[in-house]
């Protein structure tokens, strides 16, 4: 089947301004530099990297992680945050920016710059990394039993609404229209719920659930507990456990955060009962 369409980006900012045409981040050595860094597009998921830099990082969407890990490259899902200090010890001029070089040269980048330090930015890529949450997480123990678990399969039919990909939650597509829906999961309030996600697609799907608190319970098969999320990665053919307490009554819709997914039928409702 062919590929369905994707959305494509002449330019990419930082804070608003393409890389080279804003102001430097200036640090000085010895230095501890926090970086609150949020993904604001629709549709991208993001890399981010500090040539001879580290980033400890301390809080993913703004919940303090169990486990403060160090890693050479944060990587972040459409709507994600991460909080991370950044040791300055290296000195020179930086461009920090994205892995992709060809989104990097369409300014996906920011110029940190020590003390002392004149001339143009460098990049150097840094060494190989898979970003994996449970490095983040609790060491030993598990999550507390859920009440109910859930079962979903996300699947994409490639090119199959108007040369668009359409996505499906276990094989219903949500329509994008005014009509009402009704919920397809239904909750009582108090209760821990347990949301075992199978992605049958290559795609990565940045999964959402409104006004409640994820915490990931196993990641491809790999238990872990501790990590409270808004935002949980789901990558390619992967599967992952989310867990959450029914503590916010009302209408709440699931979804991937990518726009285009959404757009396409990747959303379904929860109510409480």
């Amino acid at each position: 089947m062919p590929h369905g369409y994707e959305v494509g980006y002449g330019s990419f900012t930082i804070n608003g301004l393409m890389l080279h045409h804003g102001e430097r981040i200036r640090v000085k050595q010895g230095e501890r530099v926090l970086f609150h860094v949020l993904n604001g597009s629709a549709t991208e998921i993001r890399s981010l990297a500090l040539p001879g830099h580290s980033f400890h990082v301390l809080a993913l969407d703004g919940n303090p992680v169990p486990n403060p890990a160090t890693v050479p490259v944060l990587w972040i899902g459409t709507a994600e945050r991460v909080s991370a200090i950044v040791e300055m010890k290296h000195p020179g001029v930086w461009i920090m920016g994205d892995l992709a070089d060809d989104d990097r040269h369409h300014g996906m980048g920011v110029i940190v710059e020590y003390a002392g330090a004149k001339g143009k930015g460098q990049w150097i890529a840094p060494p190989p990394h898979r970003w994996n949450y449970a490095l983040f997480g609790k060491a030993g123990g598990s999550a507390e039993p859920p009440d109910e678990t859930f079962e979903m399969i996300f699947v994409k039919d490639n090119a199959a609404e108007e040369g668009f990909n359409r996505w499906t939650i276990n094989g219903v597509a949500y329509p994008m229209s005014n009509e009402m829906v009704p919920a397809s999961f239904h909750l009582k309030e108090g209760k821990r719920y347990r949301i075992h996600m199978r992605n049958a697609s290559d795609d990565i799907h940045p999964i959402h659930l409104h006004r409640h608190s994820l915490e990931l319970t196993e990641l491809a098969g790999k238990p872990t507990f501790g990590i409270l999320k808004d935002v949980v990665m789901l990558g390619g053919y992967q599967e992952a456990e989310i867990d959450f307490v029914a503590d916010n009554p009302g209408l709440m819709l699931f979804h991937c955060h990518q726009q285009l997914h959404v757009d396409f039928g990747f959303m379904t409702l929860f109510d409480y009962v």
